[in-house]
């Protein structure tokens, strides 16, 4: 087992996804034509990604402390997972440039939705599907990372292979998605007109309202999202419990996105809101279900899990399911939405960069207080959660209509070609 303390630097392996921005300009403007704009960085970096899953499988017993006599070693795996997610990162630029341009405007809510959808698919296999093989002895997590490493070459090469990408159907695309704008231009900018559109970009006041919504939005889920099941894993609850639960959430991950992304294509913000208030009060029921909770490290529970609170579990986080793919499916089609095709990567990347940070933040920091916090008989989750609420009541309050204030603006008020037109805040 390892703290709270060091699990918060372990979670700093996400950090890449909170800086990319930093380079996605260059992934947006550098590209080799004969490759495709996109795929010119999908095909090494997914085949990086793949040869390191396989070569570094062996590692894990070793840097997880399983090898008798040894301890989790937690800077060397945070070092490993950064590189694989700095790599990601940099896929998920490509990706969402991609997407931009790929799909018909009319069709761009399906962008979040094949982005809610690809990623709970993932995480059930990643998850669910490996204790599931582990519990019965069918594979360990070198073999796990293994196969899973030789399935991303695979499907890097049906990429590389089966996806036609040249200049002329980019172009196309871009001037299809630009919808008559005459001040667009057709040609891919160059790395320091990137740079300098994405600084415009930031100081557009649509966008720097937008960014003060992303960055404290997060904070009310803080304490529950990062929190709840690492106390339940504290007072012994098994990981193979908690993962049984992705069998009812994951059907849900598929199908929901597919049913509300129609909901986003008009105004997606109406779904972000709609679902924000219950997803706060969920966080404040959540800490009296912590709180009325089973020791499983009594001899009593060590193997069983007690129908009753198994089933509490299952709905809570079937609400919880429910509620966060809304919100992320419905800011992920505002970003779609607003987005210029012209710098679709960086633009995407802006927007995700600060939502991840907006995320990130609060988790780590959540983290390294809980322990801290702790006074008295009183755990520290109770504390940080029941303030976090409180944040979210707040926050709900007053930036509730200013989510219908941000949906209402023309698309070229999120445009820097276009700030003749935008409307004023």
């Amino acid at each position: 087992a390892i703290s709270f303390k060091e699990q918060g630097i372990f979670s700093f392996v996400s950090l890449p996804y909170s800086i990319k921005i930093l380079w996605a300009p260059i992934v947006d403007s550098v590209y080799l034509e004969s490759v495709g704009r996109r795929k010119s960085w999908l095909l090494p970096v997914q085949t990086i990604l793949g040869f390191l899953m396989v070569s570094t499988g062996e590692m894990m017993p070793y840097l997880l402390g399983e090898v008798e006599g040894t301890s989790p070693h937690v800077k060397k795996l945070t070092a490993l997972f950064f590189i694989f997610y700095s790599l990601a990162a940099t896929q998920d630029i490509a990706v969402d440039g991609w997407a931009v341009t790929m799909l018909e405007r009319r069709n761009i809510g399906w962008a979040s939705t094949c982005n809610v959808v690809g990623q709970t698919f993932g995480y059930f296999i990643a998850f669910t599907g490996f204790f599931g093989l582990k519990t019965y002895g069918l594979v360990d997590l070198s073999q796990f990372m293994r196969f899973s490493g030789m399935i991303f070459l695979v499907c890097t090469f049906a990429v590389g292979y089966f996806k036609r990408e040249n200049r002329e159907i980019q172009r196309d695309e871009t001037k299809r998605l630009l919808d008559g704008d005459s001040d667009a231009e057709e040609e891919v900018l160059s790395v320091r007109e990137t740079y300098l559109q994405m600084k415009s970009i930031m100081l557009l006041s649509t966008v720097k309202l937008l960014i003060v919504v992303l960055l404290t939005a997060p904070i009310a889920f803080a304490a529950t999202d990062n929190l709840a099941f690492r106390k339940l894993l504290q007072r012994g609850m098994k990981k193979e419990h908690i993962a049984s639960l992705m069998v009812f959430i994951t059907p849900l991950g598929i199908v929901l996105p597919g049913l509300i992304s129609k909901y986003v294509t008009d105004k997606p913000l109406s779904l972000y809101k709609w679902a924000y208030a219950p997803r706060v009060a969920l966080s404040l029921l959540t800490t009296f279900l912590l709180y009325f909770a089973p020791d499983f490290n009594a001899d009593a529970n060590k193997e069983s899990l007690p129908l009753s609170f198994f089933l509490c579990l299952v709905v809570f986080a079937i609400i919880r399911s429910v509620l966060s793919t809304a919100m992320f499916v419905a800011v992920m089609g505002f970003f779609a939405k607003v987005a210029d095709p012209k710098i679709g990567g960086t633009y995407m990347t802006l927007l995700n960069t600060v939502a991840n940070f907006g995320s990130n933040v609060p988790n780590q920091v959540v983290l390294f207080l809980v322990d801290k916090v702790a006074f008295a008989s009183v755990d520290g989750f109770y504390v940080v959660n029941i303030f976090c609420v409180c944040i979210g009541l707040i926050w709900y309050l007053y930036f509730g209509n200013i989510l219908d204030r941000l949906q209402s603006f023309d698309v070229h008020s999120w445009h820097v070609s276009s700030q003749a037109k935008k409307q004023k805040i």
